[in-house]
């Protein structure tokens, strides 16, 4: 039953509404599906979800319920294509902590909606295998939230806001006598009931109600058979104790999906929400590599949409098959570097192979954001240009390219005639300023394909890739140029002029190794500056 396709089980009936409809149109709706949700629609595809808990918020609040659903229909949805099975949709209801899924089409248009209560019908065979009781899931629920008969319906509902709950059981001396859900506050709207009236007088009763022994077989029968979410847990005296939902029955099933969920740590994937990292999650379900999971810090940044879309529209295709061959040969990855949106990550993490019927393995992605470190390591703080690290690295890949092609390059050391002038009679603010200049002159006067960086004090560097030495000349002539009639302010309102001067090698003429080729550039801007600076010397 794993493997059977959403849309063979999808239900779409009275569960959307277009988006121009009222707050009452919808609850109205609600009441009739009984499902606790409905997607609001514009045209065919599914543009924003409401549900019970929605309304229950709405109507604390006094909100109008002539409104238009589209205003609050603000919830990002978590979709899936029919064509997934029932046991992804659990996993991507346990994972992102939801009670449906919406179904769409290949062209994203709206199918119908699976909640967790749907899949345990399909599933529910496989419950008389289970050896699990109400006492082993309750300790992992927290503490009864209940009311007074006395209480009126508007403080049950600001109990369910505060707790995030959806039903409050009424009690009297210990004892559950009703209760209120989701759905009865959907019919109390719909029937105008005053929030101010006393709750006793529209609780649900009797409640359904389970031992803490009660096998949870037969909590998933009630469930179903009766079709309500949650059951009472009771004592022996019948004194109410808590309360087990769908959602507690789904997270402890014992399939082979949930094998995989057994072998994380006990609330990791809150622990992992509150990591600086970026966390991804992605099944390989034998065709498809899809993101079912994601941590805080990667949905804030790329928004919930990234759910249940392959990965390769997340992470470029051309790094993904790299990091998908190298997980499945080693099981893990370590330090992969590519860029997405201007911005540069590095990616690690490691692949866990799981005997589900639904899926082959999970991966699990770790990415950190490493633009402003990689900015650190290669760009000039104060100049903004590349730095000498950067520069060494880029000369060594250029003279091992232009060996293997067969082509020329030019190196250009150059630097400021008389710069500690300026500093001494400007002061070294109005010098950053001067260095700052000179730089933006550099990088907006050579062409795309050359790379211009600051090698330390007043001395900067430009690779000019393809170039001889005839045409390197008249590249830094033009610059020199430049250069020569550039006013450059500095403080106090001043106005300072500089020349540079220019040493040139190129390669293979003057060496065959990237020392080499700084060494006698060096000495040719020292043979420009004694030849009485604002010079170019190229032999």
């Amino acid at each position: 039953m794993l493997n059977l396709l959403l849309k063979s089980i999808v239900n779409k009936e009275n569960l959307y509404i277009q988006s121009n409809a009222s707050l009452k149109d919808m609850i109205n709706l609600m009441n009739i599906n009984r499902k606790g949700v409905i997607v609001v629609l514009e045209g065919e595809r599914p543009m924003g979800i409401l549900t019970e808990r929605d309304i229950v918020e709405i109507l604390y609040k006094g909100i109008n319920l002539d409104e238009r659903v589209d205003k609050y229909a603000i919830k990002n949805l978590v979709s899936t294509s029919g064509n997934r099975t029932v046991g992804y949709a659990l996993h991507l209801t346990i994972d992102n902590k939801i009670r449906r899924v919406v179904v769409t089409d290949e062209a994203d248009n709206f199918l119908g909606i699976v909640t967790q209560q749907d899949l345990l019908k399909y599933l529910e065979e496989d419950f008389y295998r289970l050896t699990i009781k109400v006492k082993h899931i309750l300790e992992k629920t927290g503490y009864l939230i209940s009311t007074s008969p006395d209480d009126s319906i508007n403080d049950v509902l600001k109990k369910m806001i505060e707790h995030k709950i959806s039903a409050v059981p009424i009690v009297k001396d210990k004892i559950a006598i009703g209760i209120i859900t989701e759905k009865d506050i959907l019919r109390l709207a719909s029937e105008s009931v005053p929030l101010k009236n006393i709750v006793g007088e529209y609780m649900s009763s009797p409640i359904d109600s389970a031992s803490m022994n009660t096998p949870l077989v037969e909590v998933v029968e009630i469930m179903n058979y009766k079709n309500i979410r949650r059951i009472l847990v009771v004592d022996k005296e019948g004194l109410a104790l808590n309360i087990v939902t769908i959602r507690d029955v789904v997270e402890n099933l014992e399939e082979d999906y949930s094998k995989f969920l057994e072998k994380k740590l006990k609330y990791a994937k809150e622990i992992l929400d509150l990591l600086p990292e970026m966390l991804i999650e992605v099944t390989d379900t034998g065709r498809d590599h899809l993101i079912v999971w994601a941590n805080e810090k990667v949905i804030s940044k790329f928004g919930r949409e990234i759910l249940d879309k392959p990965v390769t529209s997340f992470l470029p295709r051309q790094y993904w098959d790299k990091v998908y061959l190298t997980l499945r040969k080693l099981n893990k990855i370590e330090n992969i570097k590519f860029k997405k949106d201007n911005k540069i990550y590095e990616l690690s993490g490691f692949f866990v192979k799981t005997a589900g019927r639904t899926e082959k393995g999970r991966f699990q992605l770790i990415m950190r954001d490493i633009t402003e470190d990689v900015r650190l390591s290669t760009i000039d703080s104060l100049t903004n240009i590349y730095n000498k690290r950067f520069i060494n690295g880029f000369l060594l890949k250029e003279v091992e390219r232009s060996r293997r092609l067969n082509k020329h390059f030019s190196i250009v050391i150059c630097d400021m005639d008389d710069f500690k002038r300026i500093n001494d009679t400007y002061g070294h603010l109005s010098g950053d300023m001067v260095l700052k200049s000179f730089s933006q002159l550099i990088t907006s006067s050579i062409r795309n394909i050359d790379v211009a960086g600051r090698y330390g004090g007043d001395e900067f560097v430009i690779i000019l890739p393809e170039t001889a030495c005839e045409d390197a000349c008249n590249i830094i002539d033009r610059l020199r140029f430049k250069i020569e009639g550039m006013d450059i302010p500095v403080l106090n309102s001043a106005t300072v002029h500089i020349t540079a001067s220019f040493g040139i090698s190129t390669f293979p003429v003057d060496g065959m190794s990237s020392d080499d080729l700084l060494i006698v550039s060096d000495e040719r801007l020292y043979k420009a500056k004694s030849f009485g600076k604002n010079k170019i010397a190229y032999t």
